[in-house]
């Protein structure tokens, strides 16, 4: 069964009120009758008015000013006599799908028949058989029809306007004056919608555009502009029809009609002041206040190509949509005109909203890294060579994990690549499998601010994303914080809590031999460099440096924990196998061509130094062996120099051909003690970490392996969960990174204090999320709050682009990733991010060399419903240590500014970076309530730092829409001098005619943000969408 919604009170005013009526009269209408002494259906006097299809009926007609009775809308029904006749004169209404008809009747047969044909033509079906059968018959006489009708029935949709994905050559802006109060005397809520028609291809008004509604107001000024044309043209000739309605209720979009007009786009562009003034007219031909058009041409080449001189421009500076283009697709735009405090001057603002183009690609690279990082640590427990079966069977559960991630990410990255959905994954799609390792709803919001008349633009861009979650994963153990806290504590005994475990310990040591791996090579290069220019005192310099760098790494092979897991690694090995050797093999590798090739040949053997050549060894080389054999090749370098610097009379050549064989057997040297340390302290993740456990399984008892063998088979399990997990939420973070340095550099690449800043202390990235501290959300958090952290491993390198091929390439690095929650099984990676050529040649030359580190802040505040819960019965510890963890990144990063370049703005006091940093630190510190003005302070600090703005809540769509529309009204406010009394009005209108409104529709199909009238109670005031914006619908 239909149903339908109605005001009654508007339904009663019509009644009551209307000016006329298509018929009134008296009737008498069969009614059933329950009373104490009569019951039944009896025929009662009724006062009945029809207007349009609604037929009112009173109890009398002297009551005619109250509330009507009742009301028949007559739509889907018949009028028929009544062949029964109870009474005289009688007729019925039946309607479709009503089992029992109403009976009326009339005094006289002349007035039966008068009522039964007004009510037949009353329905809207009637007048559409009525309109057809009229154009049947002009086109009989004419030939053709006389009007083109679509063909479905078009609605008007209020919610739709004319598509503008590109900037529009033409711009107007609305304001009405003298409109009338209510019935009740209250200003109207007003709304205009705009038709237009372009004769002779048109002949039907079509729906363009709508404004925003202005509340209680008689003068309203529209904040919203309206576009006509686009890069190909305009036609000035297009008639354009403005209906002002007063809205009564925005859910429902009750409202009435105030009144029109019409004009043409020339009529606007042939006024000198580009300003037209019209009458509106009521239905009844009656004036009803005035409407104001103020046009102004945003295209030069329109301009140009016009022959009529008074065209004036406004918004004359570039505004192209195709720049977005070339990072994003489906690029939507929206244009405001705004006032401010200062008189005359006033704010053309425009809104883009853009999917990026890398939601895809930059997933699908990270997932073919991460496949060979696997193979590799498959390769690296291989190397273990034959050890005792009980750590074999471990080493085997490991292997077999790594293979199922290849399997599992190999699947991931053909189904990305044979995807053809659209370029963004939205929020309904948050649970499938297939897309988990895609950001939810990444878009760019930007926003373009310029003063009426002025060519300059001053540009704010916000990324917008859900958080970075492994949905898929669900929240039974919680998020990734939780569980990598739970980690931590299993390599940590009691006693040891709070310090280094050995596996942070592990990555820390090893990236400390990879950096001084580094060194080495490039220490070598420098030598042989000397040796080449034939200077004893540069080749005394460069060995001087290299003895430095080499004994730093002699003095980490002491190390007590590098010694531990070399001693463990040896215990673990089977007495019959102990001498294998496969771990020597495999850690040599292509050390120089003539080892390699021997080593090919025989890889059951192992090669060791002689001390002057490598030999087969049938033994293992015990650590210190290889630290010594390091320090011996170090020595000899030495010796090999200060003998050069004693005979004068050697020359260039004696030096290269006696340095070359000793700098190569250095460099062998080095990468053994790096492949060999990464291979016992890989070994580590087989081995179990409490501190007693460690002590005791050095006796090598079988009593004791057996049990830690089942304790570490499910903590190799968690391992696994926890480096899935990660890598889910890494990939998403990583791809909301690239979208926002893509366009980043593309915006600031002529700003060159910007491009110094960031090839000194890097890129500051700042994250906003609205995640509660309650129920999933919480798991949430966790999960972002570690995705948010291991950006700190990701570096930029800059490229220049070949062949026009801008996709980014990532690459592993040496280092794995250390910190508070280290993984071994990880490496930093650098995404190289081509530039154009034109682009690239503006970077300094240590940008275009160097690689770029980030500094990512996270700050979250809940604001919904389940955040108040958390306040008040759960725990909000998280969030707390989050923002503080963060305030302290914010700290360090600013002291690098100031080091670098002295106060940001040249700015101090009120305002300054330095006083609004301390709020933020205040605000963090404070208890309080949802306090987003730590979201607000933090927002300003990123951006007077230069850094790149997120805001993410669960889907990236409802209360990140409140946020992202918050920010950009105060930009206005702060940066642009937006006027106070607007401040409100402005935020409305961004929410419910803005870019953001599209948002919802791109995820859930509706446009209506996710909040009900129960969490909007909760809501701080300025998170809350507009009245007729917000539903049920889906998150």
């Amino acid at each position: 069964m239909d149903t339908m919604r109605f005001n009654s009170k508007e339904l009663s005013y019509i009644a009551q009120h209307a000016d006329r009526f298509d018929k009134e009269g008296v009737l008498l209408m069969k009614e059933k009758v329950d009373g104490l002494f009569k019951k039944g259906s009896v025929y009662q006097e009724r006062y009945f008015r029809l207007k349009g299809n609604l037929l009112f009926y009173f109890k009398h007609k002297e009551q005619t000013k109250v509330e009507p009775l009742g009301v028949f809308i007559l739509e889907r029904c018949t009028v028929e006599l009544d062949l029964k006749e109870d009474i005289a004169n009688s007729f019925m209404l039946v309607f479709e799908g009503e089992e029992h008809p109403f009976f009326l009747a009339t005094l006289s047969e002349d007035d039966r028949d008068s009522w039964i044909q007004a009510l037949h033509i009353a329905s809207y079906e009637c007048l559409k058989m009525q309109l057809q059968q009229l154009r049947e018959q002009v086109q009989a006489r004419t030939g053709r029809d006389p009007i083109q009708l679509p063909k479905e029935p078009v609605g008007l949709d209020l919610d739709s306007e004319t598509d503008h994905s590109e900037d529009p050559v033409l711009e107007i802006s609305l304001s009405c004056n003298d409109l009338p109060t209510d019935s009740n005397g209250q200003p109207p809520n007003t709304l205009i919608i705009l038709h237009t028609i372009t004769p002779p291809d048109q002949q039907l008004w079509i729906h363009h555009n709508h404004t925003e509604i202005v509340e209680k107001s008689c003068n309203p000024q529209f904040l919203k502009t309206v576009g006509f044309g686009n890069k190909d043209s305009v036609d000035t000739a297009t008639r354009v029809k403005l209906t002002v309605y007063h809205v009564v209720e925005r859910m429902t979009w009750t409202m009435f009609q105030v009144g029109q007009a019409v004009f043409t786009l020339q009529d606007v562009l042939m006024n000198p002041s580009s300003t037209l003034t019209l009458t509106l007219q009521g239905s009844d031909m009656k004036e009803y206040g005035q409407v104001t058009i103020t046009c102004w041409v945003n295209d030069s080449d329109f301009m140009k190509e016009s022959s009529d001189s008074s065209l004036k421009s406004r918004g004359s500076f570039t505004r192209n949509s195709t720049v977005l283009k070339i990072y994003h697709e489906s690029v939507i735009n929206r244009s405001f005109r705004f006032t401010t405090n200062v008189v005359d001057k006033v704010l053309l603002v425009h809104e883009y909203m853009a999917e990026s183009r890398w939601s895809f690609v930059i997933p699908s690279l990270l997932l073919k890294l991460w496949i060979d990082e696997e193979k590799k640590k498959v390769s690296l427990l291989q190397d273990f060579g034959e050890i005792s079966p009980t750590w074999s069977s471990l080493r085997q559960e490991m292997t077999d994990y790594c293979m199922s991630s290849i399997s599992t990410y190999t699947q991931k990255v053909a189904h990305l690549s044979s995807y053809t959905g659209p370029s963004f994954k939205p929020s309904c799609e948050k649970d499938n499998k297939e897309l988990e390792f895609i950001p939810t709803n990444l878009h760019l919001a930007r926003m373009c601010v310029t003063s009426e008349g002025s060519s300059e633009a001053t540009v704010y861009d916000i990324m917008t994303v859900g958080a970075f979650v492994a949905y898929t994963q669900k929240f039974r153990s919680g998020g990734l914080r939780k569980m990598l806290q739970g980690q931590r504590e299993f390599h940590s005994s009691q006693s040891t809590l709070g310090f280094k475990t050995k596996i942070q310990s592990s990555c820390s040591l090893l990236n400390d031999i990879n950096k001084l791996k580094a060194e080495v090579t490039e220490g070598c290069k420098q030598l042989h460099q000397s040796a080449l220019q034939g200077s004893d005192v540069s080749l005394q310099t460069a060995t001087k440096d290299l003895t430095e760098v080499v004994r730093e790494l002699i003095r980490l092979c002491d190390d007590p924990l590098l010694q531990l897991s070399a001693e463990k690694y040896m215990l673990a090995k089977s007495p019959s196998n102990a001498s294998d050797g496969l771990d020597v093999v495999a850690s040599l590798g292509p050390v120089s061509k003539s080892f390699h090739g021997r080593q090919a040949k025989s890889p059951e053997k192992a090669w060791k130094w002689s001390g002057s050549s490598f030999v087969k060894s049938p033994t293992v080389e015990p650590w210190e062996v290889t630290r010594l054999n390091l320090e011996a090749a170090l020595m000899c370098l030495i010796s090999k120099v200060d003998e050069f610097s004693k005979d004068s009379t050697s020359d260039e050549a004696v030096w290269q051909s006696d340095l070359n064989p000793i700098i190569i057997n250095l460099q062998d040297f080095v990468e053994i003690v790096s492949t060999r340390a990464a291979l016992f302290l890989s070994f580590l993740s087989l081995v179990p970490h409490h501190t007693s456990q460690v002590n005791s399984w050095s006796c090598q008892t079988t009593p004791i392996l057996i049990p830690l063998h089942m304790e570490n088979k499910d903590h190799i399990k968690l391992n696994h969960m926890i480096k899935y997990r990660r890598d889910i939420v890494a990939s998403q973070a990583i791809t909301s990174l690239v979208a926002g340095l893509s366009i980043t550099m593309q915006t600031r690449i002529t700003d060159e204090a910007f491009l110094e800043q960031i090839s000194k202390i890097g890129f500051l990235i700042g994250f906003e999320a609205l995640l509660s501290c309650y129920g999933d959300e919480m798991g949430m958090l966790e999960d972002m709050s570690v995705a948010v952290d291991d950006l700190a491993f990701v570096f930029i390198k800059f490229e220049e682009e070949v062949d026009g091929q801008c996709e980014p390439t990532i690459t592993a690095l040496s280092d794995v990733k250390a910190g508070e929650f280290p993984d071994i099984n990880r490496h930093s990676i650098c995404v190289s991010l081509p530039l154009p050529k034109t682009s690239f040649s503006k970077l300094p030359e240590n940008l275009q060399k160097n690689k770029i580190k980030i500094t990512p802040v996270f700050f979250n505040i809940g604001i919904n419903e389940q955040a108040t819960l958390a306040e008040k019965f759960g725990n909000t510890s998280t969030q707390e240590r989050i923002n503080a963890e963060s305030i302290a990144k914010v700290f360090n990063y600013y002291e690098d500014y100031v080091r670098h370049f002295g106060e940001p703005e040249n700015k101090s006091g009120p305002g300054s970076v330095n006083n609004l940093t301390k709020q933020l630190h205040t605000n963090i510190m404070t208890k309080k309530s949802k306090n987003t003005e730590v979201l607000h302070i933090a927002a300003e600090v990123c951006r007077k730092l230069k850094g790149i703005r997120f805001i993410s809540c669960k889907s990236g769509k409802d209360r990140t829409s409140m946020a992202v529309t918050l920010e950009m009204v105060q930009i206005l406010q702060h940066e642009h001098d937006l006027a106070s009394h607007v401040f409100l009005h402005a935020l409305d209108c961004l929410r419910s005619v803005g870019c953001r409104r599209e948002n919802p529709l791109k995820n859930a199909g509706v446009r209506k943000y996710a909040f009900n009238s129960l969490q909007l109670l909760y809501i701080p005031r300025l998170y809350r969408p507009p009245s007729g914006t917000y539903g049920n619908t889906q998150t």
